[in-house]
């Protein structure tokens, strides 16, 4: 039996992906967010929490699982510490997604992957997705997460630019409208990656 066509998205921060992966998934999509397996993991799997907690200390040892919050004033702005975190979380992160792709009987698989080029795990699907937004828009959406600029900044300095993002990916979604262009965009998608006619969007350009 024929598995799912996969597509990753990915994107800078607060750019829409979320948004635009939910999209996907009203259109009849299994969707799955890597942030959100991350989530799962510092909560409910002992490995994971004791190899965390084993590197951080137990001062990010939460009530339930690992605590977000500190774990995240750890590892900010220290590039070895996050380094270290990846190293525990990007495995699990690529072994559960890909676990749930190959579960799947959905006709599309859509895994969010903020770091999809810059952990190199692009090939592992069907087609590759960027979602682009002014970084005024970024900077306001950001801010109403409760996420201040210095944050916003540095999260974006560990990550490839939005504008490389976009040259690296088969297809790319300009978050600058209103969501009904999103939506359009989505759809649009939708019919490439299941052979129906593609009249919207932007294919991105071969290299």
């Amino acid at each position: 039996m024929k598995g799912p066509v996969k597509i990753a998205v990915t994107g800078p921060f607060a750019c829409g992906k979320s948004t635009f992966v939910r999209m996907l998934g009203d259109l009849g999509a299994e969707t799955v967010s890597a942030d959100e397996v991350v989530h799962d993991l510092l909560a409910t799997d002992p490995e994971t929490r004791e190899r965390v907690i084993g590197r951080f200390g137990e001062e990010v040892r939460g009530e339930r699982g690992v605590d977000r919050k500190a774990l995240g004033r750890k590892v900010f702005e220290d590039p070895e510490a996050l380094q270290d975190l990846e190293e525990i979380l990007h495995p699990l992160v690529r072994r559960e997604t890909d676990r749930r792709a190959e579960a799947s009987v959905a006709e599309v698989f859509v895994a969010e992957i903020p770091l999809l080029f810059e952990g190199r795990g692009s090939g592992r699907f069907d087609l590759t997705v960027a979602v682009t937004a002014p970084e005024a828009r970024r900077r306001e959406w950001a801010a109403g997460r409760g996420v201040e600029e210095r944050q916003r900044q540095a999260i974006e300095e560990r990550q490839l630019s939005g504008e490389e993002k976009a040259r690296r990916a088969d297809f790319v979604v300009a978050n600058d409208g209103g969501l009904d262009k999103l939506r359009e965009q989505a759809r649009d998608l939708w019919k490439q990656a299941t052979g129906g006619s593609n009249h919207g969007g932007t294919r991105a350009q071969e290299t």
